[in-house]
């Protein structure tokens, strides 16, 4: 094994309509799109979105990574200007500041400055 983390996935019930609003409010160039799978194209580890093989999940109560951004006021302003969940803004630790934000079917995600 490696020791490099090669994707990140989230598995999405309604795949359609949340792998627009991810589209539309992550604003991430479209790698690979297909039935049930969309990549986006990142720097570093992969990010995709795959069709749920189940009728219900539950939502992620915890964020499994974070997106990066030089400026996290910014970025959270942009967020609520979509009218996106977003929760305030706090330290981590350090100079690790960031905010969570919740995608059309609750997953908790996470995007922090990181220097």
């Amino acid at each position: 094994m490696k020791n490099q983390v090669s994707s990140c996935f989230i598995h999405l019930v309604n795949f359609e309509s949340t792998k627009e609003w991810y589209k539309d409010v992550l604003d991430f160039e479209v790698e690979v799109e297909g039935e049930g799978f969309l990549q986006f194209k990142m720097n570093g580890p992969s990010f995709i979105l795959l069709q749920a093989q189940v009728k219900e999940l539950t939502s992620l109560p915890y964020s499994p990574f974070l997106f990066e951004t030089d400026d996290i006021g910014l970025t959270q302003k942009k967020l609520r200007e979509k009218n996106v969940k977003v929760e305030e803004i706090e330290n981590f630790g350090g100079q690790l500041y960031g905010c969570h934000f919740y995608d059309p079917e609750g997953n908790r995600l996470l995007v922090c400055t990181t220097g």
